[in-house]
């Protein structure tokens, strides 16, 4: 009797520990990325970054005039599809827009991307950001 009654404690203590160390991996996996950083020139960059559970594209900007507009896209390259998509007027001078993503997916690559449409051009100008595997 004894013996069953240390083995069921046994099993028990087993049981817990696989639960919580299943439990610690999901969480270390969700929290840690690689990667990300800015990419471009020094009138216009591209950036991503992680952190505190949110992922975050950032659109920088150094123009003489503001007369373009800006389009700023998260890229979620798992999915093949647009995280976040924004789109408003440049400005003038040194500028930097942050788009956080609050939900993002564990084990997903993220890219940041800027467009710049110029009045009276066909297309835009574009700058990518490196990979960030969330």
């Amino acid at each position: 009797m004894f013996v069953n009654g240390v083995r069921k404690t046994a099993v028990a203590l087993l049981g817990t520990a696989l639960v919580a160390g299943l439990g610690l991996a999901g969480a270390g996996s969700a929290a840690a990325s690689s990667g990300g950083g800015c990419g471009g020139t020094d009138t216009e960059r591209a950036c991503v970054s992680a952190g505190n559970g949110q992922v975050t594209a950032q659109a920088y900007s150094n123009f003489g005039n503001g007369n373009c507009n800006e389009e700023v896209i998260l890229w979620d390259y798992t999915t093949g599809g647009r995280a976040l998509d924004t789109t408003f007027g440049c400005h003038s001078g040194e500028y930097t827009y942050s788009y956080t993503l609050t939900n993002p997916s564990g084990g997903h690559d993220y890219k940041a991307e800027v467009r710049f449409y110029w009045p009276g051009g066909s297309g835009y100008d574009y700058q990518l950001s490196p990979d960030l595997f969330y």
